[in-house]
């Protein structure tokens, strides 16, 4: 892989008040267009299981994984294989990624007048591209210089 930064502008969304924002980011699986919001606290990049219904029909994409949540209650999650995921620039082939049931958010998201997500940015990404996410520019830095 080439040594690239790619900058990816920053939606930020208010949620209630300018006390609870979100940072969204336009990202494509496999050329198509979707919404992620960022989130430092999640530990896998998670797809809404709507977006990835034609992905659930190749059982080989598919494993049934534990994976811890919040006060170490165990649930069994969904890892599907993501055929390319770009973010930016920059291209990700056959990446896991925990398929996820969001609607309840999107159902919030709708109240507000906001536009759906259809998934999570998390920490394994970030942190594998040496993400920085810069609020005062409205944008999102991967590096691919640390690969």
């Amino acid at each position: 892989m080439n040594n690239i930064e790619t900058i990816i502008p920053i939606e930020i969304i208010e949620l209630e008040d300018k006390h609870n924002l979100h940072p969204i980011i336009e990202a494509k699986i496999n050329g198509n267009p979707i919404r992620l919001v960022i989130d430092t606290g999640a530990s896998h990049t998670c797809i809404d299981k709507k977006e990835v219904k034609s992905l659930l029909k190749n059982k080989n994409n598919i494993s049934n994984d534990i994976v811890m949540g919040i006060g170490n209650k165990k649930m069994r999650n969904t890892i599907v294989n993501i055929q390319e995921l770009q973010l930016g620039e920059v291209i990700i082939k056959d990446y896991p990624v925990v398929a996820l049931k969001i609607s309840h958010i999107n159902k919030m998201l709708k109240m507000l007048g906001l536009k759906p997500i259809d998934g999570l940015l998390g920490s394994d990404l970030l942190h594998k591209y040496n993400a920085v996410i810069d609020y005062k520019n409205s944008c999102l830095t991967l590096n691919t210089n640390t690969l």
